[in-house]
């Protein structure tokens, strides 16, 4: 039967359940192994099932699944459940777990976990229509559920944070749920010391936004210059030194937003040089130089195609995290190639 992740924190708070199957699947990774790992702490009993350690992976429940039998059938020396874990990530099929929930399983339970499964999928359509299992599915964060999770994750480590600190987190993190769990980390040690224990916004721009300037600008100037190696080279050793994928589409917003602002200014009749002295902040005066050659390499309308570019990309840089440096280094080439035609 099909629920939700407050049913699973139900049983992991009471330790116990008389499911027979709690099957955790979906993109979400991270909430998907987080749960697993917080359930089977809550019911497995380490210090009487000392056989309990193992963990099934797909291929031995799909294709050799003769120990899996053997252990669901083992003897349980003095427990009154037995809790099984499985791995079924990279797999749609359901194997022998088909097999299991035909019988009758009262005195052992399943705890598996698995990554994105179709409505088609074996596992999936088994474990929704069986009374004896329970099926959550763990979706994609958004904001609201990433701020419910920052501030949990906060109270748990004895630290205040307020919404628009939570909000700042997400702005130069992304919203992938490892990555901002390893922000937050991050943030309560090196506020650890600290008497008032708040994190406040600009808390987080100091630990989550401690990227030397000088090497940002290097970057955006080198890419709306047309310098593919030089923007390939800076560009490598800013993700070194742990930049974040959303962090640069941000960069590169703001950059680009300068260059058609100036650009707007000169239609209207204005001077470049004047022009540019109206942006708030100041270009730097060794730089002006070459902000004044980017303005006119891209003027209103290709900087308007590059905001455009640029907001699709921030969007799957969000969506599809695990592509993030890839989705990055494309759209550099791709911005910087567009800067020398």
């Amino acid at each position: 039967m099909k629920g939700r992740q407050q049913d699973v924190l139900s049983i992991i708070k009471n330790k116990e359940t008389s499911l027979s199957i709690i099957l955790l699947y979906g993109p979400n990774i991270f909430l998907v192994n987080e749960l697993y790992s917080k359930l089977a702490n809550s019911l497995i009993d380490k210090n009487k099932d000392v056989f309990g350690s193992k963990e099934f992976t797909a291929k031995e429940i799909t294709t050799s699944p003769e120990n899996f039998y053997t252990e669901t059938q083992s003897i349980m020396f003095g427990l009154e459940k037995s809790y099984i874990r499985i791995n079924m990530s990279g797999s749609e099929a359901g194997g022998a777990i088909l097999e299991f929930l035909k019988g009758e399983t009262s005195d052992v339970c399943l705890i598996v976990r698995a990554g994105a499964l179709s409505p088609r999928s074996s596992l999936r359509r088994a474990t929704e229509n069986s009374n004896s299992a329970l099926i959550i599915p763990c979706y994609d964060d958004d904001s609201a559920s990433l701020i419910s999770f920052i501030s949990e994750k906060v109270h748990e480590g004895k630290f205040i944070i307020g919404r628009e600190a939570s909000q700042e987190i997400l702005y130069l993190t992304g919203l992938e749920r490892g990555r901002v769990n390893d922000s937050v980390d991050r943030l309560m040690l090196y506020l650890d010391s600290s008497e008032d224990r708040e994190i406040m916004t600009e808390d987080v721009k100091s630990v989550l936004f401690d990227t030397n300037q000088s090497q940002i600008n290097d970057l955006c100037s080198s890419m709306c210059l047309g310098e593919i190696k030089k923007s390939q080279q800076a560009l490598s050793r800013l993700f070194l030194q742990g930049v974040t994928p959303p962090q640069f589409i941000s960069f590169f917003l703001s950059h680009f937003q300068k260059i058609h602002f100036v650009g707007l200014k000169v239609l209207s009749g204005l001077p470049v040089r004047s022009a540019i002295k109206e942006l708030k902040p100041p270009v730097f005066f060794k730089e002006i130089g070459l902000f004044q050659n980017q303005v006119e390499l891209w003027g209103v309308k290709k900087s308007e195609r590059a905001l455009e570019i640029l907001i699709e990309t921030d969007l799957k840089t969000k969506t599809l995290s695990t592509l993030g440096q890839s989705i990055v280094g494309d759209v550099v080439v791709r911005l910087a190639n567009v800067a020398r035609k």
